[in-house]
């Protein structure tokens, strides 16, 4: 998907604004001076290496009828393979996500990416590119839990998909997270989504920028959002789900 690669080399130019792709010229916000401290001190006056981007992504169940939200992680390797982390779901009146303003006529692809996914677990088989073993040994290991699939939480979503399979979907673009290699180190660069009234557009955010090390990446606002749908998986808290926009 061509956004997860522009959103790759922005947040990795993110010092150096003529490195950013074109499609996103004048679409990713300032820095903090926290960012720009935190950043200067982990990059040691480098870039650092892509190995994975991370969008959080999601769809929920517009009215009328019953509410259904889906939340997934899509995943670029450095390589250009993609896969996807466990998907979650959840209905009913807790539901309380709306879809991201504008996103298919700004990312018409990312939208398109939500509704195939969706149309997918609902008439076909309960499967999805999940990382294999050997990638997530490739990972640093605080990802692994993370990233790695939590199958009967995935089985489940795919049953309440298929409950409202006559349900129109709304598509929801969240947040993205970059991991750099640098050396034998690595560090995660984050950023929000954001409806831009004035231009109709999409801006990405910088938010956090930390090494990845410990049982997560700890991310500063790598929190779920209460009573978001996540994987629980053993030893690692589940990466960013912010409220949707």
């Amino acid at each position: 998907m061509p956004i997860a690669h522009d959103v790759a080399v922005a947040l990795t130019n993110i010092m150096s604004p003529e490195g950013m792709p074109a499609a996103w010229a004048n679409r990713v916000g300032s820095p903090s001076q926290a960012f720009k401290t935190r950043w200067a001190s982990l990059t040691a006056g480098g870039k650092g290496e892509p190995v994975a981007t991370l969008l959080d992504i999601g769809a929920v169940t517009l009215p009328p009828g019953s509410r259904a939200e889906v939340q997934a992680k899509f995943i670029l390797l450095g390589d250009g393979r993609i896969r996807w982390s466990t998907v979650a779901a959840r209905e009913g009146a807790a539901v309380d996500a709306n879809p991201t303003p504008g996103l298919p006529a700004t990312e018409p692809a990312v939208s398109d990416l939500l509704l195939k996914l969706i149309g997918r677990l609902n008439s076909g088989p309960c499967q999805l590119p999940f990382l294999t073993g050997e990638e997530l040994l490739s990972l640093p290991a605080s990802l692994r839990g993370e990233l790695g699939v939590d199958l009967p939480t995935f089985a489940d979503s795919c049953a309440i998909i298929r409950k409202h399979k006559d349900a129109t979907w709304g598509p929801i673009l969240e947040a993205a997270v970059v991991v750099l290699r640098q050396g034998d180190s690595y560090i995660a660069v984050a950023a929000h989504f954001l409806a831009d009234t004035a231009s109709g557009k999409l801006v990405l955010e910088p938010v956090d920028v930390a090494p990845v090390k410990g049982s997560t990446m700890e991310l500063a606002w790598a929190s779920t959002a209460a009573g978001a749908p996540s994987a629980k998986h053993s030893g690692a808290t589940p990466a960013a789900a912010p409220k949707a926009h």
